[in-house]
């Protein structure tokens, strides 16, 4: 062994510190990298050559420099930035998001969330790399596969109102109407109170519903007895089948009637109260027959609350939870109906465990997808492809794809990204030890060169 194994010993470090100035160089640029995670150099020494063996049967070992053992990743938690954008996600915990990219089909991973629509309404990261997961059922559920999140061509379809809730208080010292004056929506003689409700069609053509109260006074004329109200509800004529301008009309609840105003059965829409506690103990509401214009015909539930002896829904109760008759002004309590107009995606929402909500215009929410998370035994050795993500390789063997918080994933946080875990301080000391560990490499290699320098000079 001569003395020029002290040039390529000196060498050896030279170049190991040079690539450790590298990944510490490459943890700084990356410090506001999203999903970063910093890499840390180990060193080891290059097999020994032996130089001789001493009486003792013990070899005498000179070491021939330094070479880089391993660079790990550090796989800690990056801090957490809150955003305003909905497309935006963090993983707290472990875990990766699932990504393919469209030309080759090949999967990738990143811890980096920040995604977007693209033109095709994919959701994508900034190099068009489709976001994996699997699409929900109305109940929440996934069905099917694994594949790309889309969001395009998503709406809420329109549903027809087929239950409306009224809630109203009917003054107890109303006026009584007597039987033998006919209601009529146009004369309001003929009745004591109106309350309206919206409702729709089956296409999600809203329509104003009106439902009148006419106080018949008591059962028999007996005072203190129980006390009938008669109910009626009308729409305006041109929303019917045949009809024409804004006249109302009634509606009514025979079994196949046609028409604009199919017919009512005498005392089959009645309320009744007991007169000492104003509770409803009788409701007869049978379902109104709606021959909508353009749409088609309606069935309507009104529930006027749980009545205590006879309830159209048969749903006894109290008789105070709904429409009651108090002293005092009348006065609309609650007035709820079903059924929604169409409506197109408006917003996301996304949750802990990834399934992202849609939002419609017409108030409706949906779940549409839920996100793919990807664990693998051993991420801290994936192979880093650039633009914050990482593809498979033998050592760090096959990944276990499943939903976030199940089996052992993270959780997502919304509204969030996850920031570079580098630590500043941290990598600054290294590279000042770095540093000083290269220039006592190059004081080697000058030392070997006076030497050679000197050794050069003795044959002249």
């Amino acid at each position: 062994m001569g003395i020029y194994n002290a040039l390529f010993t000196g060498a050896s470090g030279l170049t190991a510190f040079g690539n450790a100035v590298s990944v510490v160089g490459d943890n700084i640029a990356n410090v506001n990298s999203l999903g970063f995670k910093s890499q840390t150099v180990n060193f080891a020494d290059v097999f020994g050559q032996t130089v001789g063996v001493t009486k003792s049967n013990i070899a005498n070992q000179v070491g021939n420099g330094v070479t880089i053992g391993s660079i790990t990743r550090n796989e800690a938690q990056g801090s957490v930035q809150s955003t305003s954008t909905a497309t935006d996600m963090a993983i707290n915990g472990q875990g990766l998001f699932v990504l393919k990219d469209p030309n080759s089909g090949s999967t990738v991973y990143s811890r980096a969330g920040a995604f977007l629509k693209d033109s095709a309404s994919n959701l994508v990261n900034a190099q068009g790399y489709q976001v994996q997961g699997w699409a929900l059922d109305s109940s929440g559920n996934a069905t099917g596969s694994l594949g790309s999140i889309n969001l395009g061509n998503l709406a809420a379809s329109a549903q027809a109102t087929s239950n409306v809730t009224v809630g109203v208080n009917l003054d107890s010292t109303a006026t009584i109407i007597p039987t033998a004056t006919s209601f009529s929506p146009t004369n309001a003689t003929t009745y004591n109170y109106k309350a309206d409700s919206t409702v729709y069609d089956s296409l999600g053509g809203a329509h104003t519903m009106s439902y009148y109260f006419v106080n018949r006074g008591t059962t028999g004329g007996t005072a203190g007895g129980p006390t009938v109200w008669d109910w009626y509800a009308t729409v305006p004529s041109g929303d019917l089948a045949g009809g024409t301008g804004t006249t109302p009309t009634i509606v009514g609840s025979s079994t196949g009637s046609t028409g604009t105003s199919p017919s009512i059965t005498a005392g089959a829409q009645s309320l009744t109260f007991d007169s000492a506690s104003g509770a409803l103990t009788i409701e007869k509401s049978p379902n109104l027959t709606v021959n909508w214009a353009n749409a088609a015909p309606g069935s309507i539930s009104t529930n006027f609350g749980n009545a205590t002896t006879t309830d159209a829904q048969g749903i006894t109760g109290t008789g105070t939870n709904g429409t009651v008759q108090m002293a005092g002004a009348f006065a609309t309590r609650s007035m709820a109906a079903d059924g929604y107009t169409s409506g197109f995606l408006s917003s996301l929402e996304t949750d802990s465990t990834g399934r992202i909500t849609g939002v419609f215009t017409n108030g409706q929410r949906r779940p549409l997808y839920q996100m793919a998370m990807a664990n693998f035994p051993n991420p801290g050795v994936m192979s880093n492809i650039g633009n914050n993500m990482m593809a498979q390789t033998n050592a760090s063997g096959t990944p276990v794809i499943d939903k976030p918080g199940n089996a052992g994933m993270g959780t997502i946080q919304p509204n969030a990204l996850e920031q570079s875990n580098v630590d500043l301080a941290n990598e600054f000391t290294k590279l000042i030890t770095i540093q000083h560990g290269y220039e006592a490499n190059s004081k080697t290699v000058l030392t070997t060169d006076q030497m050679l320098s000197t050794l050069m000079a003795i044959k002249r």
